[in-house]
């Protein structure tokens, strides 16, 4: 971050303020230069970083937005409150302020100077009387250079009010043609089609709240259907029998340069779905609209912000004014009930971010007495092709592709109330903007217990009563400094943003002329909020004089460039919740000699550019007249590492119907969601890895068989191939007489009274299936090696959830071969280890006999130390038994270059409701009675305020699982204080607990001490992760890591973990990982990937990918760009022929300049029920010349490599058997 300098608070009184700095909000002396002008800023030499509450009588206000209980009861939509729009409006040089008022007129406060405002007579002619005001905006709207004034209001559409330029108004609504008898919100202005002008936007919400207010309509039965007629028809919906409200549809107009504005119909090609087709008018309760480039490309885009069921609306535009809506792959989910949004670029990465509020409340407990009132559309079950609407803020992370990850959750911000407008604000001026939010609301209709009052009031006297029956919610504004990596931390008293008033509209604007953004915030019922901000920190303030009509240069974007950080924000007009800022931007200037410039990129395409601006001053840029510049050639985009290759196996994975939660109700995912496995095989000893894809029940498997010339055929010619359960893993294995052999794990999870299935296929004229079944295990993973050094393969199988009895686990299995069949071994390996998800042997310790490391959920990664064929735990010992987390895949590699075996695992992320606590973690208690009756389960988060474990289900959820609960509480503020341990001693059986306390995915770097935590980059914990491949995906030298990511199958299908594309990290060596892009990489998934796997299927040198998805489409990747590397296959016995459990690595050079590659260990089984291919890619950065490996057999044996090699076959005793080269 740019440099701070320290923090020092002082709050002096608001007159002292004006006689200590008289120079402070007077006129400015400009200083001209080319393209430019300039003004040095008064600052005072003290100040902290936050804000001080002024005294609305000081500074000469008496203004108040009130609305009467009588009105309330009649227009419940009152309590959504007014805006606040601040500019200069008399052309002084001051920013002035204008209020907007719901009962009585409107007030101009005009800036006097020294914090002193003046009342204007009737607000200068904008008093709008008579009009039940809501939104305010200043634009020129007809390119005289003053600001004219933009009015929405209850019932009379959208008031234009135009600047005579010394700051008196005339309404010039129907000469504008903005008349129409709509109840607009926001209001936002941009130049759509680059004619030079601002067009409009408005939000409209609706009047009345029909089912609440009494709106005029009526259902009837019409042959054998109901319908609705009435005045208000049009806005109420019978769907699955529910009466389903709607909103209004919001207004665009084009400007004709003018000020005179034409009605763009909706239905026509001005505003397209994504899939093209016009948009029928769409009624949505409109609250927040901002106009400005989203995507980068310069042309002003817009997104609406919906109440309720009405999903916000993204268009992007075409660069003709014509705007299509986003697809549901570019933005997965949005808020349930949004209310404003805010635009920055949070992570300083050059791409535009943006975040949307809700009014999810930030206390646990508080959140069990909430529900909405309205109804939500029923969900709909499907994948990609939906978008969900959460009940939640939502904090959108541009990838820089046009797509959008939402990760608020990671941030920490996707709880702040009952919330109306996000405001970005570089408050501590440290280069990255910050993050303030209002809140409040009159009356709290989501309360769940003034709901039931409501609801047993007679319906003639709730008219009368209305909202008075529910409580006030007064909940304090917050505020969130940007720590720099994505992360907020809540700063809102030690910044005095903290307010419990009823906050609505919001606007930034510079009230003393000393550079930085004050607030002003409209109240309902009370004085208004004026925060000076008391920053002293190094700053420069920029605005713009654009060519007419344009004259503000709305839309034009202004990077700040400090040293290494580039700041870019927009000028806007409107786009507040029913406010308008100033159109001024500050920016941060830092300390010291850094090299500083300003650059602005105006709408019409011009740039201003000026090096080396001076820290404390304000810039003005003129707008560059003459020739328009031509565009820029596009830039030839490189092409991506990975080609879709998917086309070769066209595979779709199929999930049945099966519902886990029938019989565990509150489970808090589902688990029948689990597979397919996937794995590589030479099964038909050709030279090619060949590919085997798990199914779901009733499905069946696929093997794909390796043409060589990098195609794949389908081998069906087996009986058989349906499987009667999920196939969970896949895996290669060896059996008694040398076959190289497939294993799949068919659970009988969905089906426990079956037995679980142990499947083979191996080739036999085409292919044969066999296998076995397993007792007293439902199977997960699946790893295979030789444990007790007699030549052939064991095999362990993970033991996963008892069907209706999770977290508890069925016993897992050690099968040892006997070349005749696979035997259960009992001992440590047999009993239940827990919820097993991943499973790897390798030899951690170096003496030849493997380890086996598992991934568990509730439990830790935990390692079971292999002597001599028998196994005991040394998770403790090597300091891995405290890190208990929701474990899923698990896999090996050498990650620092110590040349001994590092361990990465993959876990649940940090962008989901559950938060890591090493001391109060996340818990899970259940309560388990017996095998023939579910175990009944709460999840518990621990509440800091109570000191205790809340539930995170209501009440009513609740009784699903915990039926002695009916009755016990009279309310559900009471439910909400009790407590787990409380409502636990309602379950007549003993209660269990289990900890997740670790919820990152990380690598763990073999210590000789034992195994040290290191997370993985933030990107890596934008979701939860299953699979993960261990590789060098671009043949630098380095091992890399993919993350298969994604988690969408919820119980209530109200949440989703969908953040994630599928994840390539980059090695950089001693164990740091950099992600690389999905567009940079060509590996680009948007559904729930699961197993994942590594093999040179096409024999080029370079690493290949496979991915399963959970119900959707397997991908394949093909490696186009890696350096290719050395292709190596090791021939052992028998019974091994590939030598499983041995390692290799490359040498260059000659000593003492000799250099050394990273171990490859040869595994069966690994990751997330999956397996690689068995031909090794050793990274050939320079010319090897020996290869050393690493027998399983415990001999060491290095062999010299003659040059330019593409691939070689060794034998135990270090011959080259066989060798390629180019």
């Amino acid at each position: 971050m740019i440099g701070l300098p320290g923090r020092l608070l002082l709050i002096l009184p608001l007159g002292l303020l004006a006689t200590i700095f008289p120079g402070l909000a007077k006129g400015l002396e400009w200083r001209q230069a080319a393209g430019h002008r300039l003004a040095g800023l008064t600052l005072p030499e003290q100040g902290r970083a936050g804000f001080t509450q002024l005294s609305t009588t000081a500074l000469g206000f008496q203004f108040t937005n009130r609305v009467s209980r009588a009105s309330l009861a009649r227009r419940s939509n009152l309590t959504n409150g007014s805006g606040v729009a601040l500019g200069d409006a008399d052309g002084d040089g001051l920013c002035d302020i204008y209020f907007c008022r719901l009962e009585g007129g409107n007030e101009l406060y005009l800036n006097r100077g020294g914090w002193r405002f003046q009342s204007a007579p009737e607000a200068n002619g904008a008093a709008a009387a008579g009009h039940l005001t809501r939104g305010a905006a200043f634009a020129d709207l007809n390119g005289d250079g003053s600001l004219d004034l933009l009015l929405t209001t209850f019932r009379r559409g959208t008031l234009c009010l135009m600047n005579d330029g010394k700051g008196q108004f005339t309404d010039a609504t129907a000469k504008a043609g903005l008349e129409s008898r709509t109840s607009g919100t926001t209001l936002a202005l941009g130049d759509v089609d680059r004619d030079g002008d601002l067009d409009l936007y408005v939000a409209n919400f609706g009047e009345l709240a029909l089912l609440r207010d009494g709106g005029s309509f009526e259902v009837r039965r019409v042959g054998g259907n109901s319908i609705v007629t009435g005045q208000h028809a049009s806005r109420l919906k019978i769907i699955d029998g529910q009466l389903i409200e709607y909103g209004e549809a919001d207004a665009f107009y084009l400007n004709d340069g003018q000020g005179v504005f034409q009605r763009v119909p909706w239905g026509t090609d001005r505003f397209v779905r994504a899939d093209g087709q016009p948009i029928a008018e769409p009624l949505d309760f409109g609250l927040c609209v901002q106009m400005r480039d989203i995507n980068g490309d310069g042309f002003a885009d817009i997104y609406v912000c919906n109440d309720f069921q009405t999903p916000d609306r993204f268009w992007l535009n075409d660069g003709t004014g014509r705007f299509r809506e986003v697809g549901p792959e570019v933005v997965r989910s949005v808020a349930y009930a949004s209310m404003g949004a805010d635009f920055a670029d949070i992570d300083r990465d050059g791409h535009t971010d943006f975040f949307v509020v809700e009014m999810l409340s930030r206390d646990a407990s508080t959140r069990l007495t909430k529900v909405s009132p309205n109804n939500p559309l029923p969900p709909v079950s499907g994948g990609l092709a939906r978008r969900l609407q959460v009940a939640r803020n939502t904090l959108f992370w541009n990838r820089g592709d046009d797509t959008f990850a939402e990760v608020g959750r990671y941030a920490g911000v996707e709880a702040t109330d009952w919330s109306w407008q996000p405001v970005f604000l570089d408050v501590d001026l440290d280069g990255y903007e910050d993050l303030l939010v209002t809140n409040g609301h009159l009356h709290d209709v989501n309360d769940r217990d003034s709901q039931a009052r409501y609801a047993r009031i007679p319906k003639a006297k709730r008219e009368q009563v209305g909202l008075l029956v529910f409580p006030p919610n007064t909940t304090a504004n917050v505020a969130y400094r940007n720590l720099g990596d994505f992360r907020f931390a809540e700063t809102g008293q030690a910044w005095g943003f903290n307010s419990p008033q009823i906050c609505h509209g919001i606007a930034t604007g510079d009230l003393d002329n000393d550079g930085d953004l004050d607030l002003v915030i409209n109240c309902l019922n009370q004085p208004p909020l004026v925060y000076r901000n008391d920053t002293v920190a190094p700053r420069v303030a920029v605005q713009l004089r654009g060519l007419p009509p344009n004259t503000h240069g709305i839309g034009a974007r202004v990077t700040v460039a400090v040293g290494n950080i580039r700041q870019t924000q927009e000028i806007v007009a409107g786009g507040r919740y029913l406010s308008g800022d100033q159109p001024l931007r500050t920016f941060a200037m830092g300390n010291g000699s850094l090299k500083r410039s300003i650059e602005v990129a105006w709408p019409s395409g011009r740039r201003s550019f000026i090096s080396d601006p001076q820290p404390n001053h304000i810039y003005e840029f003129a707008e560059p007249s003459g020739e328009l510049p031509k565009p820029a050639l596009a830039r030839r985009e490189p092409e991506p590492f990975f080609e879709d290759a998917s086309r070769l196996i066209n595979h779709s994975h199929v999930e049945n119907q099966y519902d886990d939660t029938a019989l565990q109700p509150l489970l808090p995912r589902r688990l029948d969601r689990s597979g397919p496995g996937v794995a590589w095989l030479d099964f038909d000893h050709d030279g090619d890895d060949d590919l085997l894809l798990g199914a779901g029940a009733g499905s069946a498997v696929v093997v794909y068989q390796n043409l060589g010339d990098g195609r794949f055929g389908v081998v069906s010619s087996a009986a058989g191939l349906k499987m009667p359960g999920d196939v969970v893993s896949v895996c290669g294995w060896v059996d008694g007489s040398g076959r190289r052999t497939w294993l799949t794990a068919v659970t009988n999870y969905e089906s426990p009274r079956s037995r679980a299935r142990l499947r083979t296929f191996k080739k036999s004229g085409g292919l044969a299936g066999g296998g076995q079944s397993l007792e007293g295990i439902m199977p997960g993973p699946i790893a295979v090696a030789d444990v007790d050094a007699d030549g052939d393969l064991d095999v362990f199988i993970g033991g996963r959830a008892v069907t209706g009895h999770y977290p508890q686990a069925s016993a897992s299995m050690l099968l040892l071969n006997t070349t005749r069949s696979l035997e259960s071994a009992g001992g440590t390996l047999g009993q239940a280890l827990g919820l097993v998800n991943g499973a790897v042997f390798s030899d951690l310790d170096g003496d030849h006999f493997p380890e086996l490391i598992v991934a568990t959920e509730w439990g830790p990664v935990r390692v079971f130390k292999n002597t001599q064929g028998a196994f005991s735990e040394v998770t403790d010992a090597l300091g891995l038994g405290g890190l208990t987390g929701l474990w899923q895949g698990v896999a090996t590699g050498d990650f620092d270059g110590d040349g001994r075996t590092d361990i990465v695992a993959t876990n649940w992320g940090l962008n989901s409701s559950l938060r890591p606590n090493v001391i109060n973690p996340p818990r899970l208690y259940y309560n388990f009675t017996d095998s023939s009756e579910p175990t009944a389960l709460i999840l518990g988060a621990w509440d800091e305020r109570l000191k205790q474990y809340l539930p995170t289900r209501d009440l009513t959820a609740l009784f699903r699982g915990y039926p002695g609960l009916r009755g016990v509480f009279q309310s559900h503020r009471e439910y909400a204080g009790a407590g787990v341990l409380k409502l636990i001693d309602h379950h007549p059986s003993p209660t269990r607990s289990v900890t997740a306390a670790v919820l990152q995915s990380m690598v763990f770097l073999n210590r000789s001490e034992g195994f040290e935590p290191k997370p993985l980059p933030p990107e890596a914990q934008l979701s939860p992760a299953f699979g993960v491949s261990v590789g060098d995906l671009d043949g630098d030298g380095i091992d890399d890591l993919f993350l298969a990511q994604n988690f969408a199958a919820f119980p209530t299908d109200a949440d989703r973990l969908h953040a994630g594309r599928g994840l390539w990290l980059r090695g950089l060596g001693q164990a740091n990982f950099t992600p690389v892009k999905g567009d940079d990489a060509g590996i680009v998934m948007y559904g729930d990937q699961r197993a994942c796997a590594l093999a040179d299927y096409d024999a080029d040198g370079r690493l290949d990918l496979v991915v399963t998805q959970s119900g959707g489409r397997t991908r394949l990747f093909r490696n186009n760009k890696a350096m290719p590397g050395l292709r190596v296959r090791l021939v052992g016995g028998r019974l091994n022929p590939d030598a499983i459990g041995s390692a290799a690595r490359l040498h260059f050079g000659q000593a003492p300049d000799a250099t050394s590659g990273t171990w490859r260990e040869w595994q069966l089984g690994s990751g997330y029920g999956a397996a690689d291919g068995l031909a090794k890619i050793l990274a050939t950065p320079e010319p090897p010349s020996v290869i050393e490996v690493r027998w399983a057999s415990g001999n060491t044996t290095r062999t010299s490599l003659p040059a330019g090699l593409t691939g070689i076959t060794l034998t135990a005793d270090g011959k080259i058997l066989e060798q390629k080269t180019k």
